[in-house]
């Protein structure tokens, strides 16, 4: 299938990670064994257009707990970039809850400090159908005659799309022979 799923940051480092087309798996380093100190990764999820991720941990998991999750976290941003919106940062004895992204992307990062390890995370993320898509056909237009217009309105005005939504269309334009 596609290489989908992974923008691969240097994980070796950084615990497992398995990846398939419907989705995955990714765990902190050593895990189920404690994590080690100072390290940072950085796990970035790829969907296919129109689709969503869902995260789920197990929970069998274990961050050092603290105010805000200063110290070690796991924080996860809506997009695929250490600035997209922020979902949340996560630390502490009780694993996240389920984790929906908007789009097709979702960015993530372990941090641990120097001191008090422990057990980590392991994550499964998986791959859903965008609930906002709704197909709506194919968009295809014939034109046929002497002349005419080929005008993108066309596909808005007989329904072949939503407005803000992504669409391929094709127009064949069939000429009449010559004599």
């Amino acid at each position: 299938g596609q290489n989908i799923g992974i923008k691969h940051i240097p994980a070796t480092q950084c615990g497992i990670w398995v990846r398939t087309s419907n989705g995955g798996h990714f765990a902190s380093p050593n895990y189920p064994d404690s994590y080690p100190p100072n390290k940072e990764c950085i796990y970035i999820l790829e969907a296919a257009p129109r689709q969503r991720i869902e995260l789920t941990f197990d929970e069998h998991y274990y961050i050092e707990p603290s105010f805000e999750c200063r110290f070690d976290h796991l924080e996860v941003r809506d997009g695929p970039f250490g600035f997209s919106p922020l979902i949340d940062r996560y630390c502490g004895v009780k694993s996240p809850p389920l984790i929906r992204s908007t789009g097709r992307f979702m960015w993530i990062k372990f941090s641990s400090d120097e001191e008090l390890e422990g057990l980590g995370f392991r994550a499964k993320y998986s791959f859903i159908p965008d609930p906002d898509f709704t197909y709506l056909g194919d968009c295809q237009f014939e034109l046929s005659g002497a002349d005419g217009i080929v005008r993108s309105s066309q596909v808005e005005q007989e329904g072949k799309t939503k407005p803000g939504q992504a669409v391929d269309c094709i127009w064949t334009i069939k000429a009449t022979p010559k004599a």
